[in-house]
């Protein structure tokens, strides 16, 4: 089993996101790192999942090397009070070493005081770490050739929040220099006077006033005469450019000269002076990041990129002959959704500009040759909240997901070549209260439950229809309502939109698959809503589950309840969207439900501890024929339930860690079910393959609280049934919190491969690809 598809965002802290030299992007997901290569296809794909922190990280940033080398390790910093270094090792990364800091880690670099051969992974280079904490102080940190870590100092600031730091050497030495932007609005330097490693300690040697409001971004570059530039971004919209020489003498017959300051290490007097004032945002700067592309050993272009919250990166440069900075190239927003940028970075050839912001969202600029100009690029995308529900297409053509970001999104696959890669093709609905469920209806219709006690029917437009046309080749829309949708202000209505010059359809032979282009996160804002085609009215709480027919004709929906009266199913007529019967069991919360295959039964599991089963007696209408005793089986929440591709049997999964598989066809008061399996750990989700692989053999996905997820082979015969773990995917496979959902997809034919979908409390969406050969192997 292998993630073909990692949908994620970034998580909405500055400095959570680094582009290395290597050529791959890191960033934080929730408590894990992902690992991008925007180069493989059109936009790229994550590749990895790192997990070990257990609360949200803040900071993920390479550990740069000198000369431009590429990068083979990554420094994670995290709520839970650790730092982590992630070493590659065997094409993969592993974590190499963790720093117990023991509070809140606020932000974290690092510094290589000896460099290394990337052939080498039992020798760690000498790693110099600096950790902040919201206990107000600095830890400085060595990590030795071992890979162990001991502290060296701790700096503290007089009751002062150190805010930002970073390292680099001082000019013509092997001497560290430290950086710390401190709570007052000013830069501290620190330098240590000695090259033994184990004699390192920092004394401060210069402070630099200019900023108005805290300093929240800074990056050291290394000018080509013999100096130190050094860029701070700050709340005060301001970025400030300080240079650091050895013995510079130019300033010295120059008006300037009054305010350079001035420190000594060993026996070279540094001067630092004030470079520029960089005005050109108007709200705070959260990133700041010098162009990496080194022309040769003597020239190194000045350039660098900075972002803020007004929507907006600027790319600066000196002029020529005057040498005075200013703006060359604004890329960004106007209006929108958008709350603005929280980190920005050049690609490591500089032809790329990276920006993500509060909703987790990437936003990739590319300088084209052809237009000379730069250019958005399509890049990945995913949930910047747990991810809550998930339902694929009747024809598997698309997943459609929801989450506690108030958005549904539409995921899909297209073919470059022989090669399977998927994206987010949609977002058909922007809500205002957090999503908690949804389900297709038909090929082009979901429904979906909130925060809210209604139930909203969406219907696709022409604009989805035109974008799957060219991915999936298909044309069977019918009585498309409308060709996009809007929502109004002050509204939580999609409303249909329609052109006023009719659409022209799309001839299905004039275009190539392999030419399309997703969208950018832009178009995914503003462009792909569907329209709301109706609403639900009849549940007293917020919406928890819902389900509907195969066949599409009947929608089955509970809301959040603690009394009998509220914990009804109700049952829609998809044709009239009335209320046409109230189904009566539960005493608590339904906390989902599923129609058998042949849509003959309807099974739902509560947080009551029981499960309810009713029968289609005609054509609609459906009756309790039986329901489980608190104790026969679940003695905690029942969080789901799942049935088998010929409907023979339904599983039900607990908090108590059992699975119990049971026949509908009872035949006498005391139900039992035909097999258990007790697997230890809280079952949140479980899904059996829809394909028939082979006689008397069933495939069961399960969902673990811990963000696990296990395969298990089950083989039910007339006198006994066998259980066979398959495998096991741990939290970095995985989930590294609750999964969620799992649902196969849905195949027409028969298929060698079987794909998995799941979602989880980790932001992530993923999709796996079971080989079918391997499972018959029993």
């Amino acid at each position: 089993m292998t993630a073909t598809y990692v949908s994620c965002a970034c998580n909405r802290v500055p400095h959570s996101a680094d582009w290395g030299k290597n050529g791959l992007v890191c960033f934080a997901v929730c408590h894990g790192v992902a690992i991008y290569d925007p180069f493989i296809s059109k936009i790229g794909k994550i590749t990895n999942t790192l997990h070990r922190h257990k609360e949200r990280i803040n900071t993920v940033r390479w550990i740069k090397r000198a000369q431009s080398k590429p990068e083979s390790e990554l420094l994670s910093s995290s709520v839970d009070g650790t730092a982590i270094v992630w070493s590659k090792l065997h094409e993969s990364f592993e974590s190499s070493s963790v720093i117990e800091v023991g509070d809140i880690v606020t932000f974290s670099n690092s510094l290589y005081l000896t460099d290394y051969d990337c052939q080498n992974d039992r020798v760690f280079p000498t790693l110099l770490i600096c950790t902040g904490s919201v206990k107000g102080d600095l830890k400085i940190w060595l990590r030795d050739t071992d890979g162990d870590i001991k502290c060296l100092q701790t700096l503290i600031f007089g009751g002062k929040l150190p805010i930002e730091a970073c390292f680099t050497l001082l000019p013509n030495t092997n001497l560290p220099l430290l950086a710390v932007a401190i709570e007052n609005s000013t830069i501290e330097l620190y330098v240590t006077n000695s090259n033994v490693i184990e004699e390192l300690h920092f004394i401060r040697v210069q402070v630099l006033v200019g900023h108005e409001d805290w300093v929240r971004c800074m990056d050291f570059n290394c000018d080509t005469d013999n100096s130190v530039l050094l860029a701070s971004g700050s709340q005060d919209a301001m970025i400030r450019l300080w240079k650091i020489c050895a013995n510079d003498t130019k300033y010295l017959n120059n008006e300037l000269h009054q305010k350079e300051q001035v420190f000594i290490v060993g026996s070279t007097q540094y001067n630092v002076t004030l470079e520029s004032v960089l005005y050109g945002h108007e709200g705070w700067v959260y990133g700041i990041h010098w162009y990496p592309f080194q022309l040769n050993d003597k020239n190194r272009m000045l350039r660098l990129l900075s972002c803020s919250l007004d929507k907006s990166m600027i790319i600066w440069e000196p002029d020529e002959i005057t040498g005075i900075w200013s703006e060359k190239v604004r890329v960004g927003e106007v209006g929108g959704n958008l709350m603005g940028f929280y980190g920005c970075k050049f690609s490591h050839n500089g032809l790329n500009i990276l920006a993500h912001g509060y909703q987790g969202s990437f936003h990739i600029w590319e300088y084209s040759d052809t237009i000379k100009n730069w250019i958005p690029k399509s890049v990945p995308s995913g949930h910047f909240a747990e991810v809550v529900d998930l339902c694929w297409d009747p024809n598997g053509r698309f997943l459609i997901t929801a989450s506690a970001d108030q958005t549904t999104r539409i995921h899909a696959p297209w073919k470059n070549g022989t090669t399977e890669f998927w994206h987010e093709i949609g977002r058909p609905q922007v809500h205002g209260y957090d999503i908690s469920c949804l389900v297709m209806l038909t090929p082009y219709m979901f429904a979906s439950g909130a925060e809210e006690k209604v139930v909203r029917i969406f219907t696709a437009p022409t604009t989805f229809k035109n974008c799957l046309m060219k991915i999936a080749n298909v044309d069977d829309f019918k009585n498309v309502v409308a060709d996009s949708a809007a929502v109004p202000a002050l509204g939580l209505t999609n409303k249909a939109t329609f052109n006023d010059i009719k659409t022209e359809e799309i001839e299905i032979n004039s275009f190539k698959n392999e030419d399309y282009i997703p969208p950018t996160e832009e178009e995914l804002m503003q462009y792909t809503l569907w329209p709301e085609l109706q609403k639900l009215y009849g549940h007293g709480y917020e919406i928890f589950s819902i389900t509907a027919r195969h066949d599409g004709l009947l929608l089955a929906t509970a809301c959040k309840s603690t009394s009998q009266e509220h914990s009804a199913i109700l049952l829609w007529n998809t044709n009239t969207w009335a209320q046409i019967q109230k189904l009566v069991s539960h005493q608590l919360t339904v906390t989902q439900m599923e129609f058998s295959p042949s849509d003959k039964y309807l099974v739902s599991v509560s947080r009551d501890r029981r499960w309810t089963l009713f029968e289609c007696k005609d054509d609609t209408m459906y009756t309790l024929i039986a329901t489980s005793k608190k104790d026969s089986l679940h003695t905690r929440i029942i969080w789901c339930c799942s049935w088998t591709h010929d409907s023979s049997f339904f599983a039900t999964g607990s908090r108590d860690g059992k699975i119990g598989v049971w026949n509908p066809n009872f035949t006498a008061d005391r139900i039992v079910p035909t097999t258990s399996l007790d697997v230890k750990h809280s079952v949140t989700a479980l899904v059996f393959s829809s394909q028939n692989i082979s006689e008397h053999l069933y495939v069961l996905a399960i969902g673990f609280e811990t963000g696990y997820i296990e395969i298990q082979k089950l083989k039910i015969f007339a006198d006994s049934c066998e259980w066979e773990r398959h495998i096991v995917y741990d939290s970095s496979k995985a989930h590294h919190l609750t999964v969620k959902r799992l649902k196969f997809r849905p195949q027409k034919k028969y298929s060698n491969i079987l794909q998995l979908a799941s979602c989880g409390c980790d932001h992530t969406v993923k999709i796996y690809d079971i080989d079918i050969f391997k499972l018959k192997d029993l």
